[in-house]
């Protein structure tokens, strides 16, 4: 008997209290309830400048490398601009390595740094005799192309620019 008199008082409780929890949204006092929604896009302005986006750098085989090396720009399409050469390394532990690519908006040109460095573990021992080193460079830009590029090799000969050339952008 007891059991239904608890039962009945906390059921008493909960109702009375359900009007206080209850989340209430739909207090409408006037009778008009205005819901105002605002979308503002800001549009995304175009770079009116090459972006470097990407560079990567390949080793490639050479068998006619110059005492100076070479460098030349075989091809430019899609926004990707290719670099292909070769360059002398002080041994037979020289390896060819991306050490810059950039571009200058003043001068509206793309500069390309590659040079041999030595890869080499304490205990390894090395040819000592200079080793041509082929490569493939490739710089992927976005909106445009840059209006020249230039190719600079830092070697055992010491660092030069190897190649400006024009782009018909």
């Amino acid at each position: 008997m007891k059991r239904r008199a608890i039962l009945a008082g906390v059921a008493g409780v909960c109702v009375s209290l359900a009007g206080c929890a209850a989340d209430d949204d739909t207090d409408d006092r006037d009778g008009d309830q205005t819901t105002t929604e605002t979308t503002s896009t800001t549009p995304t302005p175009t770079p009116s400048e090459p972006v470097l986006v990407e560079q990567s750098l390949s080793p490639v085989p050479t068998d006619d490398c110059p005492t100076d090396g070479r460098a030349t720009v075989p091809a430019v399409a899609e926004g990707v601009i290719t670099v292909e050469g070769c360059l002398w390394g002080a041994n037979g532990c020289s390896v060819v390595r991306l050490a810059a690519a950039d571009y200058d908006s003043d001068s509206n040109t793309a500069t390309v740094v590659i040079q041999t460095v030595e890869d080499v573990a304490p205990d390894e021992g090395c040819t000592q005799a200079l080793v041509p080193l082929g490569y493939r460079a490739q710089l992927r830009f976005s909106f445009q192309l840059p209006a020249a590029i230039e190719v600079v090799h830092d070697d055992v000969n010491g660092r030069r620019t190897l190649t400006r050339r024009e782009l018909d952008t």
